[in-house]
């Protein structure tokens, strides 16, 4: 029975240890999700600085928007949010696992606890 009580006071260790993690992270998820929802309107933001800066110099809508989308300074903007894009998504997938690895420690706990009453009763 020891064993038994020892194994499920681990498992509620790792449920707690899980459910830290998720509270440190709970602010970047935060954050990363908003990358993640404005991504499109940050690309097409960075577009149209360079569209506009074509325009002023007299370029038509068409070539002004070609030669936004070749200059250097979009390809450099964009590179930065692909960059912050993905550190995003690193960080929700990271809170996915942290996640599936609590909810499998509340059933691992909610199983121990239940066998433990099964043996006592």
């Amino acid at each position: 029975m020891a064993a038994d009580y020892s194994e499920t006071e681990q498992i509620a260790k790792r449920m707690k240890a899980s459910t830290r993690k998720l509270h440190e992270l709970a602010t970047q998820v935060g954050t990363a999700r908003q990358i993640r929802e404005f991504s499109g309107d940050q690309r097409k933001a960075a577009l149209a600085i360079e569209v506009v800066k074509a325009l002023k110099e007299g370029e038509s809508a068409t070539a002004a928007e070609h030669i936004g989308r070749a200059s250097q300074a979009y390809g450099q903007r964009l590179e930065v949010l692909a960059k912050q894009y993905e550190a995003a998504e690193s960080t929700i997938a990271q809170w996915q696992a942290e996640m599936a690895s609590f909810e499998a420690a509340r059933s691992l706990l909610s199983f121990s606890k239940e066998s433990l009453r099964q043996l006592e009763g």
